[in-house]
């Protein structure tokens, strides 16, 4: 046992023993090996590098690929009273130097940083020079091609071994299948790698997968019999915003959150909920990354996730504190439709790309071979209604970019205004006469901006506010009716998207570079759905078992999800099988022709789980016996 890294564990994280695996991982890095820590969602995951990364001198690499991921942690460190520091997208060069100069000289503990960032020229000159104790990559599995979030970026991140062949490397990730744990050490070239990892069975969570026709009801009743801390997952904003307004109408109290919310409201959202001061959190999965709230009793999915990866992260939010909780699936088969025509059918194409890549340029103004490291604001809705682009597929497409680093995507809303006077700042003042409030915000436009005729001038309303002593909704009204008065020409935006261009304009050849990758992805991605699909439809083995048959470890029946515990068809399958093999053994094909009615796959699947039961067994000859 390392003392010094035991120490931290409690003075600085405030935690008096380790989760399992914790302390074999810590000690690994610490000792100088290369790891990978395979811990399901709420196993501590940051801290197998965290408490490395302050028991080794030097500066600790940690590449993460979410930007709100990178910003949290370095919140926590800091209150923490640790010297840390992470580089975003939309900082300016001089920014980015200072803080590169400062992790050299500053005795900065630990740099996050995106992938992306990572290929950026001055990034590497700079870590060159840094005294490096490990580098942490994050979220593994974005390495893999075969992994359900893959980030090509990631598959470059062994150019920091080349810097610094001495540092240790840690890859922690939360699902990894055998092929990506695989491809996770090729690709990062891990040596003499000691790989741990957890279970996946999440024995106090019970899996509970409903077929209704009545969703609505179903949801609701369900919240009324359970009435702990929750969340539920939906796929996109109108949903999260509707199902809260069901639940608040039927007495229950919840709140909703998506990427597109400003970040006081969300700030504001999660925290009611942290505090149990709402019940219920709708949200689509831009929620949870972060989160540990130990007393979720439940988590209830009311539309399909992409992949059982993603299932298995969102329902690993329910019952952190080891109590008995409940993952719930509400379905029926219109939500299978839904998401094979707005999933597979909108994944991108190269044309759909080109497409949206043309037209963002277009949109934002960017001319040919420009643009590069330019920052722009963008209403989504606006964009895609412009150019009569079907939202979902736009989405995806801006998504692509962002994954094939053409473009940095942060959603955050934000309100942008640009005005242009069209009278002098005195014919407006002397026209408005006695209205007072519009009259003081006018007159500190004019203070804060000048009142030059038809130069554009971009505004902060919330500033214009604040020195006018009223709110930003007066101040938005204002410039509606000076605009309606033709006093001046007003352009109000509400953006909820932010890009960054990471490279210069360039059209067709821009995404030819990444196009054989885009097709083999959407396979990978259509695969994974089928497999979601098979997972929530099958009414015959146990949830549990497929789950972690998934990720290559094998289990018995867990006796508590909705297949184990349902009645019906497989009690009345078994009992006919039961009813075959009393009289004599068969095989397979023999209790099908017994049972003509009978899907000869569905019986097969009653044969391997009453042999997981130990019901029946396989003799030599391959006929099954009937254990009585």
């Amino acid at each position: 046992m390392n003392k010094e890294a035991k120490n931290i564990l409690k003075s600085t994280f405030g935690f008096d023993d380790y989760r399992p695996q914790q302390e074999a991982i810590i000690n690994a890095v610490i000792d100088g090996h290369d790891v990978m820590a395979l811990l399901p969602t709420g196993g501590g995951k940051s801290l197998c590098y965290q408490i490395p990364g302050l028991v080794r001198p030097g500066i600790c690499i940690v590449i993460s690929p979410l930007v709100a991921l990178i910003k949290d942690q370095v919140n926590a460190l800091k209150k923490k009273g640790i010297k840390a520091t992470g580089i975003t997208g939309g900082i300016s060069y001089k920014e980015l130097d200072d803080i590169l100069d400062n992790c050299i000289y500053g005795q900065y503990q630990f740099l996050y940083l995106s992938p992306e960032r990572l290929q950026q020229n001055l990034v590497q000159e700079r870590i060159s020079k840094m005294r490096i104790s490990l580098i942490a990559v994050d979220e593994a599995h974005c390495v893999s091609q075969w992994g359900h979030d893959f980030r090509p970026a990631y598959r470059d991140i062994n150019i920091i071994r080349s810097l610094h062949k001495e540092a240790p490397i840690i890859a922690v990730t939360a699902t990894a299948t055998k092929t990506v744990q695989e491809d996770i050490i090729k690709t990062l070239e891990l040596q003499d790698v000691q790989v741990y990892r957890n279970s996946y069975l999440r024995p106090n969570i019970s899996y509970q997968i409903t077929n209704t026709t009545d969703k609505n009801n179903s949801f609701i009743n369900f919240y009324k019999q359970h009435t702990g801390s929750s969340v539920t997952y939906v796929r996109s904003r109108k949903n999260a915003i509707e199902y809260s307004r069901l639940l608040t109408t039927n007495g229950i109290s919840s709140g909703f959150f998506h990427g597109g919310l400003p970040n006081k409201i969300k700030v504001d959202t999660a925290r009611r909920w942290m505090k149990n001061q709402t019940q219920v959190i709708v949200a689509t999965n831009a929620f949870g990354m972060g989160i540990d709230k130990p007393d979720v009793r439940t988590v209830t999915h009311l539309q399909l996730p992409d992949s059982i990866e993603s299932y298995y992260q969102e329902t690993g939010r329910a019952g952190r504190d080891g109590k008995d909780s409940i993952a719930q699936f509400f379905y029926n088969i219109n939500d299978i439709n839904h998401a094979q025509n707005q999933f597979i059918k909108s994944l991108p194409t190269v044309d759909n790309i080109k497409f949206v890549y043309r037209k963002l340029n277009n949109y934002l103004r960017i001319a040919m071979h420009e643009g590069e490291n330019t920052t722009h604001q963008l209403s989504f809705s606006d964009f895609a209604r412009t150019y009569s682009i079907n939202g979902m597929m736009c989405y995806n497409a801006l998504l692509t970019l962002d994954r094939f680093s053409v473009i940095s995507l942060s959603q955050s809303y934000h309100r942008r205004s640009n005005i242009r006077f069209r009278e002098s700042g005195k014919n407006i003042i002397d026209f408005l006469g006695n209205h007072k409030d519009m009259n003081a915000i006018v007159q500190a436009i004019l203070r804060t901006y000048g009142s030059s005729t038809y130069q554009n001038l971009e505004i902060n309303t919330s500033i214009i506010a604040l020195r006018s002593n009223t709110n930003e909704q007066k101040v938005i009204e204002t410039l509606q009716k000076l605009e309606a008065q033709e006093l001046i020409e007003a352009n109000i935006i509400d953006a909820d998207t932010q890009i960054t261009f990471l490279e210069p304009r360039d059209d067709d050849r821009t995404i030819n570079r990444f196009s054989k990758e885009l097709a083999q992805q959407n396979e990978v991605k259509k695969k994974k759905l089928e497999q979601m699909f098979y997972l929530i439809s099958q009414n015959l083995k146990c949830i549990n078992v497929l789950i972690l048959r998934y990720f290559g470890e094998e289990t018995q029946p867990c006796g508590n999800c909705s297949v184990c515990k349902k009645e019906t068809p497989k009690v009345s399958l078994k009992d006919k099988i039961k009813e075959v093999l009393i009289k004599k053994d068969l095989n397979s094909s023999d209790i099908a022709s017994l049972l003509p009615q009978t899907d000869k796959n569905s019986i097969v699947e009653a044969l391997r789980l009453l042999l997981e039961l130990g019901k029946v067994s396989l003799q030599k000859n391959q006929k099954y016996h009937w254990n009585g």
